[in-house]
């Protein structure tokens, strides 16, 4: 029997938790005996390793220093050279992963009334909840293209929650497959040695885009006021760096705090750290948080939208979040989002006692076990073939 062929359909691999994902599954499923996988990229932009055995597709010259407004205009024409590519190619079904994939996975349908599915990746109503136009026109789209598709793939509960209330997604069109993580190869390359010595006990690691909404300057702001001694590591790039380096120098710990940038191997920076804190605004489901409780790191994350709640408290309420205070979690710590003098009780929480760090360290990786690849990935496969099997062309 012929192999069905499938086609990932995500903006670029240019770094990021949707593309890493990609990247993940990718890998996994390089040498399917099923099906054929692919994938199509809406920019030439490379941060995460594609297999050689899988075949990759770009459709336009667009970078990510274009502006977000030519990015989006591009969207019609991407969406029919969508349609042309899949066509020429036979491609069987297509899943894409970030809204502008998204859109144009929605509109290339028109054309031609492919087998596909969205992939949703943020809590839309809070990453596009300003006044600017760029927020006003996904906010527009997803309203009117969502609805389109026959299946939304949500990484979180939480954001099929802010589908159905804020956008009118029906439930019933909706799943949730969580994130996947190769569990073993985090844990072998978390071993690789790092260039500098630390403490691990009073070692602390942020991983992120360094912009607005991962509100590191409020981990800054909480550290400041830390009692023990710390060395905190931070990880990534973006608009906020220069700012954060000034923010530590003014708090009086920069000598404390060591930045990175974007590193192809942030596993052997959280092995030897004790504690990993994520304090962003708005998520999807956070892969960082995974990642540094697989390295065993005991875990602090905002109690925001959506993610850090089904991961560190799954058996709660998941729409009810802090407003402020410190939630000790099954799983590790939640805070409310911007309380940052609740921030620094988590920290002093785990650096004033190791055993509550350990205790955390060892339950955190339990959880984590939970998204293995294998049992997610063969989630994928479950839902891309019963869509295969269901959609009418």
């Amino acid at each position: 029997m012929k192999k069905k062929k499938i086609a990932f359909l995500v903006n670029s691999m240019g770094g990021g938790g949707a593309e890493r994902v990609v990247s993940v599954l990718l890998e996994y499923f390089k040498d399917n005996k099923d099906y054929i996988f692919e994938l199509i990229l809406l920019e030439d932009e490379h941060f995460y390793t594609i297999p050689n055995q899988i075949k990759t597709t770009i459709l336009s010259n667009l970078t990510w220093s274009d502006s977000s407004l030519k990015r989006t205009a591009y969207i019609p024409i991407l969406s029919y050279r969508l349609y042309r590519y899949i066509k020429q190619n036979d491609i069987d079904f297509v899943l894409s992963f970030i809204y502008r994939s998204d859109f144009v996975n929605v509109l290339a349908s028109f054309f031609g009334n492919h087998k596909f599915a969205l992939s949703n990746r943020v809590n839309a109503s809070t990453t596009y909840s300003d006044t600017s136009l760029s927020s006003k026109i996904n906010n527009f789209l997803i309203k009117k293209l969502y609805p389109k598709a026959p299946l939304v793939i949500n990484v979180s509960h939480g954001i099929k929650e802010d589908l159905y209330k804020n956008y009118n997604i029906p439930l019933q069109q909706q799943t949730v497959i969580y994130n996947p993580y190769n569990i073993e190869d985090i844990k072998q390359k978390s071993l690789e040695k790092i260039d500098f010595k630390t403490q691990k006990s009073q070692t602390i690691v942020v991983a992120s885009r360094l912009d607005k909404v991962k509100n590191v300057h409020q981990v800054l702001d909480a550290l400041a006021n830390v009692t023990s001694p710390f060395t905190l590591i931070i990880l990534g790039d973006g608009s906020q760096t220069k700012a954060l380096k000034d923010q530590a120098q003014k708090l009086g710990i920069s000598k404390n705090v060591i930045f990175k940038g974007r590193v192809e191997n942030p596993y052997k920076y959280m092995h030897n750290a004790s504690i990993y804190i994520s304090a962003s605004s708005s998520e999807g489901f956070p892969n960082a948080l995974v990642e540094a409780m697989i390295c065993q790191c005991a875990v602090i994350s905002s109690d925001c939208k959506s993610g850090p709640r089904e991961i560190l408290s799954p058996q709660s309420d998941f729409s009810h979040l802090l407003k402020e205070g410190v939630e000790y979690a099954p799983y590790g710590l939640l805070f409310g989002v911007d309380d940052t003098k609740a921030l620094t009780q988590a920290i002093n929480f785990y650096l004033q006692d190791s055993d509550n760090s350990g205790h955390y360290a060892q339950e955190g990786y339990k959880r984590a076990l939970e998204f293995d690849i294998d049992k997610i990935a063969q989630e994928y496969i479950d839902t891309i073939k019963k869509e295969l099997s269901s959609c009418v062309v």
